[in-house]
């Protein structure tokens, strides 16, 4: 392959091409109108993209395949199991559980990430906290949903893992825990701190990533009751906003694992 930057000429070939920052496969989720033209240049580029995984001997960051995988949420969880974690209770299905209490508050999130357009304008759904009685008032045969326990008074964790590398902050606002889904606040609103966390936890982390074939990902972790918990991995996350509150820059430890000289500061092993 060859790249072409103004007067640089770049040619990539299988056995000098060290690593490759897969960032966002957004292409998958995108539900915006496009005319005949624009979808066929669309997905062409696609596959392109699709078929860089011809260089097979480049350090990926992440491989695509590992990447689809991992997204899947059902198959999160069980790795995480796998690997030693607490999930909350958890519940998949388009018919509601007949166990539901209608006195009780329960998490309500989509199996797969929604992000909708309409009139040019972006909806993006998070998990929200549903009373017991509305669920069983509810009409979900249309599609499946996940449902999980409620997890009261946590504190809400964003690990971010690079390699062996992990970097956990806690989330907080105004100094309190959040009830709900912390993404529903502007990020300029929340506090983040960095934290240390249990060898275990931190060694059961690195299991998951190795479970899932993943070098980066960004897992987020719920502390109630003295118990760390397991809410999901996001393969393709997010990290500039909360790099600033690392003790070592995340964009940093990146480029350290793509050309393979990754640190031990921060190692869990």
């Amino acid at each position: 392959m060859v790249i072409t930057i103004g007067d640089d000429v770049y040619s990539l070939r299988n056995d000098n091409l060290k690593g490759i920052y897969f960032r966002a496969p957004v292409f998958l989720r995108s539900h915006k109108k496009y005319n005949i033209n624009e979808q066929l240049i669309r997905s062409q580029w696609s596959s392109f993209i699709r078929n860089l995984v011809v260089f097979e001997n480049a350090k990926w960051i992440n491989h695509p395949v590992n990447t689809y995988r991992a997204e899947n949420k059902m198959y999160q969880l069980h790795c995480a199991q796998s690997a030693g974690l607490l999930t909350p209770k958890t519940y998949v299905g388009n018919v509601l559980p007949k166990n539901i209490i209608g006195t009780q508050e329960y998490i309500v999130k989509p199996l797969d990430t929604a992000l909708f357009y309409n009139e040019s304008q972006e909806y993006f759904t998070y998990a929200s906290v549903v009373g017991g009685s509305e669920l069983i008032d509810s009409n979900i045969k249309d599609a499946p949903v996940i449902f999980q326990e409620f997890l009261e008074d946590k504190l809400d964790i964003r690990v971010t893992v690079i390699g062996n590398m992990v970097f956990p902050v806690s989330i907080t606002k105004q100094g309190k825990n959040i009830y709900g889904d912390w993404r529903v606040n502007p990020k300029d609103s929340l506090q983040y701190t960095s934290i240390t966390l249990p060898k275990g936890i931190t060694n059961r982390i690195i299991g998951l990533m190795n479970k899932l074939d993943l070098t980066f990902g960004g897992v987020d972790l719920a502390l109630s009751k003295g118990k760390y918990y397991f809410i999901e991995v996001n393969p393709t996350g997010e990290w500039g906003w909360i790099s600033p509150y690392c003790t070592m820059p995340l964009e940093i430890a990146i480029v350290n694992e793509l050309v393979g000289e990754a640190s031990d500061e921060k190692s869990p092993l």
